[in-house]
């Protein structure tokens, strides 16, 4: 049972940060229409960061969390003024926009593994020391502080969009943006902000998950391959739908690893995801901007 248990909150770990992948996907798509598949090169950019800091320039955690929200705030302006509104302006079609996020996806990677190299580099936990031992169960202390900040974070963002006059806006405009555009609301400017909350909450995933995991350039892809699945299982609609998703894969995940076999356990991930696909298409085209 201990061992079960103690799977239970890697697993629930593991998938917090699915969560908060699938947080990001949810905000931009609410504003803008769009699933950004950057979004796992934009958690590998907060792992690599918190590395560097950390490790290579000997930073502690509370100068490192202001560099990483700092670059986290540079990306998220150039995604959008230099990729996003651009194409907008030039009526470029959705498909294209998609393609251009798994391109720039693929450029942050090729430049971490320029400058920094292919490599996946071990991070310093938060609060290093031995594990917390609660009722015969061993839990790393970075697994709680996941949790904790993962749930935090999601309830920021829903208090966010529910009850402040700025989030309540930014679900008017991805409900019909021309409507909330002649009702005064600044959509641009709003556009904006949602990009800032996704990259930013992405990226501070990053840093979480990057003692526990380590960091390198490759490792964005399989988590954003779950975050995404924990999106979509959530319908894009709820902040709080997509969270419980990711814990639940999580689980799967973690449980399967041990009970089967590891080697299943990105085939049981993918599998998700198609099933997810597949049963549930008019759940991603039918939700709208709610929180």
């Amino acid at each position: 049972m201990s061992t079960f248990l103690q799977l239970a909150v890697s697993g629930i770990a593991l998938g917090s940060i699915y969560g908060l992948i699938a947080l990001g996907f949810l905000v931009i798509y609410h504003a803008t229409g769009l699933v950004n598949f950057a979004q796992g090169q934009l958690l590998m950019v907060g792992a690599m960061t918190t590395y560097l800091l950390l490790m290579q320039v000997g930073l502690g955690y509370p100068l490192v969390i202001l560099g990483v929200i700092v670059v986290a705030l540079l990306l998220a302006l150039l995604f959008r003024y230099g990729l996003h509104r651009p194409m907008v302006k030039r009526g470029a079609p959705t498909t294209n926009m998609v393609v251009a996020t798994i391109a720039f996806g693929l450029v942050l990677t090729a430049a971490v593994e320029l400058f920094i190299g292919n490599t996946k580099y071990g991070v310093d936990a938060v609060f290093p020391g031995a594990p917390i031992t609660l009722g015969g169960i061993s839990i790393q202390s970075q697994s709680l502080l996941i949790v904790v900040v993962s749930w935090a974070l999601v309830g920021g963002v829903w208090f966010f969009f529910t009850k402040t006059l700025t989030g309540v806006s930014l679900r008017a405009v991805g409900l019909n943006r021309t409507a909330a555009a002649v009702s005064g609301v600044r959509v641009s400017r709003l556009i904006t902000i949602a990009f800032i909350l996704s990259v930013v909450v992405t990226v501070i995933g990053g840093m979480l998950v990057a003692p526990l995991i380590g960091a390198g350039p490759e490792m964005g892809l399989s988590i954003a391959v779950k975050g995404f699945a924990a999106a979509v299982i959530g319908g894009m609609s709820s902040v709080y739908r997509g969270m419980v998703a990711g814990v639940v894969i999580g689980l799967i995940e973690m449980l399967s690893s041990y009970y089967i076999s590891s080697a299943y356990a990105p085939v049981i991930a993918y599998a998700i995801l198609f099933l997810a696909l597949v049963l549930m298409p008019a759940r991603v085209r039918q939700s709208g901007a709610h929180a």
